[in-house]
């Protein structure tokens, strides 16, 4: 009965550690996309994006490529649950769709071992990024005239 005891206790005091170790030992980065939690600060979001952006191009390796990618489809989909003011609401989450499709496309390449056709992806989302950006950025004008 005491080894009985022993193992029950030993089970009961490590069980914790293991499941914690389980959970921070997967990343975030291989959960799916419609379990990402939205962003709760836009702007550092957008700038980690920037980051994976700027390392995914600049990458060799598809499986570092690959990794890079998902981590950037997963920074786009926790954006695109984010609730924008009604007026931009529409055409900033067309921009992120747009984004998140090239971002598929760059994966499947990848996958297919085309680092070349991947990067042509990316930069399209570079052009896209570009483009809303805008749409989210009023210019001077509209700020004098409303």
């Amino acid at each position: 009965m005491t080894i009985l005891m022993r193992r029950l206790t030993l089970c009961i005091v490590f069980a914790p550690l293991l499941l914690s170790h389980h959970t921070y030992a997967q990343s975030p980065v291989n959960a799916p996309l419609h379990a990402v939690a939205p962003s709760t600060d836009v702007e550092a979001t957008m700038k980690s994006m920037a980051l994976t952006y700027k390392q995914a191009m600049q990458s060799t390796d598809p499986s570092a490529m690959l990794t890079l990618v998902e981590k950037f489809q997963h920074l786009v989909a926790s954006v695109q649950q984010v609730q924008f003011d009604k007026k931009h609401h529409k055409v900033l989450h067309q921009g992120l769709d747009k984004v998140q499709t090239q971002l598929d496309l760059a994966h499947a390449s990848i996958e297919s071992k085309d680092i070349k056709a991947a990067k042509a992806h990316l930069k399209k989302v570079a052009v896209l990024r570009k483009r809303y950006h805008k749409e989210r950025s009023p210019d001077i004008w509209q700020l004098i005239f409303g």
